[in-house]
This record gives structure tokens, sequence and C-alpha cells, in this order.
């Protein structure tokens, strides 16, 4: 008789159990990924959290969450974990009745890109392992992983270079808007300054002094292009990275950047030009910009840019191309656009292996580690 009775008794706890577990295992149950950050550089170090809350009484001695990532996030922890196409994750918890759990994994970003968590689902089993549920989860997060940013001593010569004829242009530019007084005429005044109406009073010519430019934008320019067929996306990325570094050492000048590049995004779209701006979040837009390129656009694009660029350039205006494309068509745009008194500095990412020599004292070019890691 207490042989049959513990026999009910188990068969009722296990079915009791099975009805239970069936019907309010996703009750109060939520999983979510949060990245630490909105963005890195490539190279930096975050975290992703997993938030795990059961929030009824009934407990769940296994749950396992499941997810995948771009293997372009390097990872510290690999138990339960692969790497194929992507890096596919399995976490497990033990979760008592009305408890919240939270696990950080932290990883490396190790190249640019968009990267989203996917693929998400939960498993739960019942207190006897005799059965398992599941469900997908749609709460999930994305974190930009910016070029990388050279900041290095070679970089930081180049970049001296550059940008020294471009302050040094900018503080010749005249401001028509800064007033700062009136004086005699010289032979080397243009007409346009003459003040006529102290001119009259005074009976000789005066003009106006004005104060010199602190708005002249720095135009950065990338075509995606290359001359060479040898390990294209090693080029594409250093260019991308050296509009990303530029871009963040101006605006640490204290000047004003745009940006151009002949691009369409990871959906197909053609990617937009930028505004100008001068403060850094504005580089946090540009570097979200480039974060988002797929692929060039071409050649032809970028020259028809030029051409439209030729037609409404300034002298407030300093171009700073960067091209691994350097053929005659675009050497003879980049002449007609210096012609039309605007700054121009290009910048040519090549291979040491494929050396190039520059054409004039306004092109430089940026050394490609073929073999870099």
């Amino acid at each position: 008789m207490p042989l049959i009775t513990a026999t009910i008794v188990v068969v009722l706890i296990y079915v009791l159990q099975k009805v239970i577990y069936a019907r309010l295992w996703h009750k109060g149950l939520g999983a979510s990924c949060r990245f630490s950050r909105d963005f890195i550089d490539c190279g930096e170090s975050a975290e992703l959290s997993l938030v795990i809350e059961n929030a009824k009484r009934l407990p769940l001695p296994i749950f396992q969450l499941k997810f995948s990532v771009e293997k372009s996030l390097k990872f510290d922890d690999m138990v339960n974990a692969a790497i194929t196409d992507k890096y596919y994750k399995t976490e497990a918890f033990a979760l008592m009745g009305n408890q919240k759990v939270t696990r950080k994994l932290s990883f490396i970003g190790a190249s640019r890109g968009v990267v989203n968590v996917t693929d998400m689902s939960m498993i739960v089993h019942d207190f006897l392992m005799t059965r398992a549920f599941a469900a997908t989860v749609s709460d999930s997060d994305t974190i930009y992983v910016f070029p990388r940013k050279m900041l290095d001593l070679d970089f930081d010569m180049f970049f001296r270079g550059i940008v020294g004829n471009i302050e040094t242009r900018r503080s010749l530019i005249e401001d028509r808007l800064t007033f700062r007084g009136i004086r005699e005429y010289q032979s080397f005044d243009g007409m346009r300054s003459i003040n006529w109406k102290q001119s009259a009073k005074s009976g000789e010519l005066m003009v106006n002094v004005r104060g010199y430019s602190m708005d002249s934008e720095v135009k950065i320019m990338v075509n995606l292009d290359t001359e060479s067929m040898i390990e294209v996306d090693r080029v594409f990325e250093e260019t991308l990275s050296l509009a990303s570094s530029f871009t963040r050492r101006i605006l640490l000048s204290k000047m004003a950047v745009s940006l151009y590049v002949n691009a369409v995004d990871r959906n197909g779209n053609i990617i937009q030009e930028t505004g100008a701006g001068q403060d850094l979040s504005h580089g946090i837009t540009i570097d979200k910009v480039l974060t988002e390129v797929s692929k060039s656009r071409g050649s032809e694009v970028f020259l028809e840019k030029i051409d439209s660029e030729i037609k409404h350039a300034s002298e407030n205006i300093h171009f700073l191309i960067i091209s691994p494309y350097h053929k005659d068509d675009l050497m003879e745009k980049l002449e007609q656009l210096r012609s039309t008194g605007a700054g121009v500095n290009m910048v040519v990412p090549y291979y040491h292996t494929y050396p190039y020599k520059p054409e004039a004292d306004y092109i430089s070019g940026w050394e490609v580690n073929l073999h870099a890691s």
C-alpha cells in the first residue's frame, strides 16, 4: 500500500509539474541584451549585458539564452560558444522565483561595422527535465564599431604637415563680416575694399580693414575606388580609417569639417554628404556615416562630384581628397578645382610593393601595410 501511494504521489507530481510549467513558464519571463556603449572605435573594448528576469514564484532550474552577433566582435568568453559565419553563444542560468540576473560579456571591436544582436531565443526546462519550452526574443541592441583611429607618430607627423597648410591658408582669408577699422588705400588693395563714404569725407581713398576668417571649412572627399586589385578590402578600410582619423584631428584643431564619400550603405542606399560641423559630436555623426559604408559607387560618380564642387567652390573651403585612385582624369579635375582659389590637398593610400610618387606638392602618399593583421 505505501508503495502504491508513493507511486501515485510521484505520478501526480510529475503530471502536475508538467501542467504548471506548460502553462506558466513564460509568464513574467523576460530577456534582453544591451551593449554598454552605443559606439566604440575599432580596437576598443565594451561589454554586452545579458539581463534575465523571472517575475513569478515558479523557479526555472535550467534557463538557456541563445544569441548570435557578427564575428567582428572578439569575445573573451568562448565557453559554450562557436564561431562560423557569426559568433554563436549559449548562456545557461538557474533562476529562482522573482529573481533578476545580469551577466556581462566583454569583447573588443576587431573591425569596422554595425553589429546587431540577432537570433535571440530562450529555452526553459521543467523541474524534472522532462520537457523543454522555447521562444524567440525580439529585444536586442546595436553597436557601431567606428573605423580604426590612427594614433601613432607616423600619422601625427603626416597630419601636422597637411593641417599646417590648411591653417596657414585659413589665416590669409579675409572675413568680410568682421570689421576691424579703416586705413588709407594701398596699391595692393582691391576696389571692393574701398569705403567710399569715408573717402569722400577725408578727401583720400580709404579702405575697410577686415579680420581673418575662422569659418572656413575642411571638406573631406573620399573616393573608395583603387587602381590595384590586390587585397582591395585592406586599402578600402585604410581609406575609411584615414577619413575618420583626419576628421577627429581636424575637429580637435577647432576647424569645421564636412564629409562626402562615393559609397552606398549596408542597405544599398546612397550615402548623403554631411553638413559642416565644428563640435566633437559632429565627429560621431561622420564616424557613423563611415561605419555604414558598404561599397564604392565608382570613380565616375566621384569625378562628377568634383565637377559640381568646381562650379560652387569658394576660397573658404579647403578640400582634403582621400583616394587610392589617382589617374590623370582625377588629377585634371583637381587642378581645375585649385584654379578656383579653393585649397586642395590629396592623400593617396598605396601598397609599398606598388610605390606611389606624388605628382604635385599638394599630394601626399600614405603607405598601407599589405601584411598587417
